[in-house]
Formats: structure tokens, sequence, C-alpha cells
């Protein structure tokens, strides 16, 4: 008779749960299966999970977190915390903790964020990476700590980055499989409709409000500017700001109707997916174009101001790059979600075929 102790089939129950968490809940169920398959005993199974859940996480990041969402909200901190802080090198240090804080919560979240609790709790994961970026700086280098005034800037920068997310949700990747995924029942279309509209109309009113308070927010430099090409561009700026708000809020439609029979329903939200893809298609041409002779006029007027006070000419090239970089990013980054909403728009075609 084999007296020999079974084989261990499975690790204990505290590792195999901690190496769940760490694994995000998406592919979390497939990885562990890989793991337990080649189970052989409690270290070799850490150590095979050490080597695996990096590029897990890693492949995640990439599916969760695109190029635009990760280039504007590391913009929006860097200049943020950089202006009110003056230290450049303090600021990179802060806005990677954040940037940390949001891939990862992107990375390790079922779903995109659409409401305002879910929003909420993406800032506290982006807090989170920030405070713990500077309590390792305070550890190794004290000197580059941000001062006390830039975290009252950081209230406002988050603030911002809370409109930014829950105006646009997007801003995380959106799987090709969600794409193609086509509804179900008819009862699964009308509910994908609501939400569409209910985000687009919840998009239209934090852009359109922006846009009002921007114009309102920008007459004060308009008349307190030193020189005539700093009030034409603040003028300007002020200006692009009602216009961005009224473009925005004339792109709202009705919503579809409750009588609508499952074909002409499909047929309605398919419309209003090509509109909006159009829409974003030429974002170039109508929300960033405009907005150059504003800009150019500011960097001008501030270059005059500059350059009176022997002050170097530098920082306003920089600027212009950032500005530059910015519109490209955006640029592409409005490309790609058209060709997501074309890929959508093929999907609930096949329905109808």
């Amino acid at each position: 008779m084999d007296r020999r102790p079974p084989l261990e089939t499975r690790p204990p129950v505290l590792i195999d749960a901690v190496v769940r968490t760490l694994i995000p809940p998406v592919c979390r169920e497939h990885v562990i299966g890989d793991l337990w398959e080649r189970y052989r005993s409690p270290w070799q199974f850490v150590l095979d999970a050490a080597g695996t859940i990096p590029f897990v996480v890693a492949s995640q990041i990439r599916r969760t977190s695109t190029l635009a969402g990760v280039v504007i909200h590391a913009f929006v901190l860097f200049v943020s915390l950089g202006a009110s802080s003056r230290r450049p090198v303090a600021a990179v240090a802060a806005l990677g903790g954040a940037m940390l804080g949001f891939v990862l919560r992107d990375a390790y979240k079922r779903g995109i964020s659409v409401s305002v609790r879910q929003v909420a709790v993406d800032l506290v994961f982006g807090a989170g990476g920030l405070i713990a970026s500077q309590a390792i700086v305070a550890l190794a280098l004290p000197r580059q700590l941000l001062p006390l005034s830039a975290y009252a800037v950081c209230l406002v920068t988050f603030g911002l980055i809370f409109l930014l997310r829950l105006q646009n949700p997007n801003l995380g990747g959106i799987p090709r499989q969600a794409m193609t995924h086509v509804p179900a029942t008819f009862e699964a279309l009308v509910t994908e409709v609501r939400l569409f509209e209910r985000m687009s109309r919840r998009g239209v009113r934090i852009e359109a409000y922006t846009g009002v308070a921007i114009a309102a927010f920008f007459i004060v430099p308009v008349v307190s500017s030193p020189n005539w090409a700093l009030r034409i561009g603040w003028a300007l700026a002020s200006a692009y700001g009602l216009y961005v708000a009224l473009v925005v809020w004339k792109s709202q439609t009705p919503p579809m109707p409750e009588s609508l029979e499952f074909g002409a329903a499909l047929a309605h939200y398919r419309g209003e997916l090509e509109r909006r893809r159009r829409i974003i298609q030429t974002l170039w041409r109508w929300y960033l174009m405009p907005m150059v002779p504003g800009m150019l006029l500011i960097i001008a007027g501030a270059t005059i101001e500059a350059s009176k006070r022997g002050r170097p000419l530098w920082p306003a090239l920089i600027f212009i790059a950032l500005m530059a970089g910015m519109g490209v990013v955006i640029h592409l980054s409005s490309q790609g979600w058209a060709r997501k909403l074309r890929i959508r728009i093929d999907a609930l075609g096949s329905i109808a075929q």
C-alpha cells in the first residue's frame, strides 16, 4: 500500500486569494486557471505568479488606457503643478504617482466609469498615487516635495479631471469585442440606446457650461492685458468658449420615441451613431482650429511683454510645441474613436441583415 502523501493540486487558500487580488478582474479566472494547471508547490506558484502578473497588468493597461487619455491627464497635471510649485522635477514626480493611480484603476475596474460615483472613485485612486509618490519623495529627496500651495491647486486640477472623465468616459480604452458585440434582445438594444442618450446629454451639458465659464473667465484679462495683442487674443478665446458651447448645444437630438419597433429603433440608433461619428471625425475643423488664432495672439502678446522685461523667449516656444502636440494627440484620438464607432455601426448593421 502506497503511504506517500498525495500531491497538492491547488495552492493554499491565502496565497491563492492574494494572487487573485493582484490580477485584473477581467482576465482573473483565465490567468488563475493557467497558474493552477502549472501548480507544483506554493513557492513555485508564487514565483510563477510573480513572473506572470506584471505582463497581464501591462496588457490590461494597453487595453484600458488610451494615448490621448494619458497625455491629457499628464498635461493638465504637469501644467498646474509645475506652475504652482515652480519645480518641474517635483511636478513630474507627483504627476507620475497620480498617473500610475489612474491607469491601474482603469486596468482593475470591470468597465468604463459612467456614473458620478465611479468617476469619484477614479479620482481617489489618482489622489492616492500622488500622495504615495510624495511619501516616497519625502523619504528620498525631501527638497523635491511639492509646496503646500500646490496642494490647493491639486484640488482644482482634480476637479477638472473629474469633469473631463465624466464628460468623456471613452478616454479609457474600449476593447474591440465590446464594439462588435450586438444586443441579443430588443430590451438590450433599448438599454444601450438610453445609456448612449444619457451619456451624450451629460457630455453636452458639461462641455457647454464649461465653454460659458471659460468665456466669462477670459473677460478679465481682456480688460487688464497690457497690450492689444493680448487683449484681442483673450477676446477671441472668450468668443471661442461661447462658440463651442453653442455648437455642442445645437448638436443635441431628441430622445428615441418609445413607440418604435425593433427595426426602426435599430435604424434610429445607427443614424445617431453615424451622426456622432461625423462630428468626431471633423473635430479638428470645428473644435481645434478655431482656437488657434486666439492662442497665437496670446502667445505673441506674452512674448512682447517678456522681451520688454528682458526675459527669455524659450518658454513661449515650449508652450507652442506642447499645444501643437496636444492638438495632434486629440486629433489622432478622435480619428481612432471615429473608427470604433464605424465598427459599432457595422456590427449593428449585421442584425438587420
